[in-house]
């Protein structure tokens, strides 16, 4: 109570003190779950152009918790003091066409591999796959892994899930040995993978059409979580 009375006097002392903050020219655009692929294109285009880019973020503020990230804002500055800001309203991307690939991917086993009985079975060979005898629990979701090993009969590494992800995985970002570089192409094809595996489930399980995936996703976006 007494930090948020101090931020307050402070506060009104500088607006007593100062004349309103008066920004420089500049162009806003929104991403979120309305935009379309011309804001997008004029945004790339902005950036080919930059000269320099700030970036900040803001939260909400979650009691006894920690904050919840909602907006980033990204200024693209060109010439002539002009620049371009970019407000990523993080909680308004998501699209009602979402799929979310674990609740799909558990409802399509289910429907595709019921129990099957080994004692009514006349093939020895016939091994059940269904939730059960996976030892998947009714209210567990698949995981990323063993949906692309049963679906897809591939093993997907996961060795690297508590990897540190934060060390600046571009190599233009700084100079880095053999080793290092090593490494870092590890954690980038562990997280390209995740992506990957999960266009494939979708194709296998003809949630997408392989062949018009790009025409489709192109005029409705689809986001895809796991």
């Amino acid at each position: 109570l007494r930090t948020t009375l101090k931020r307050k006097l402070h506060e009104h002392e500088l607006i007593s003190r100062f004349a309103p903050f008066e920004p420089y020219l500049y162009q806003q655009f929104f991403i979120n779950r309305n935009t379309n692929a011309q804001t997008l294109h004029n945004i790339i285009e902005a950036v080919k152009n930059a000269t320099s880019f700030t970036l900040d973020t803001e939260s909400v503020c979650v009691y006894k918790k920690p904050n919840k990230p909602a907006l980033i804002q990204l200024q693209i500055i060109q010439e002539n003091l002009f620049s371009y800001i970019i407000l990523i309203e993080v909680y308004q991307i998501y699209l009602s066409n979402n799929i979310n690939l674990q609740n799909r991917f558990k409802n399509y086993w289910h429907e595709h591999h019921p129990h099957q009985s080994t004692l009514l079975s006349t093939n020895n060979d016939i091994s059940c796959i269904c939730e059960q005898c996976l030892d998947i629990q009714l209210n567990n979701p698949w995981s990323l892994q063993d949906a692309v090993a049963y679906q897809l009969h591939k093993w997907l590494d996961k060795r690297y899930t508590c990897s540190t992800f934060d060390i600046g995985l571009d190599s233009t970002l700084f100079h880095r040995n053999s080793n290092e570089l090593e490494h870092r192409n590890v954690m980038i094809n562990y997280a390209v993978n995740d992506c990957l595996s999960m266009d494939q489930l979708l194709i296998d399980m003809q949630i997408i059409d392989n062949e018009q995936q790009a025409i489709e996703l192109f005029q409705q976006p689809e986001l895809i979580t796991s």
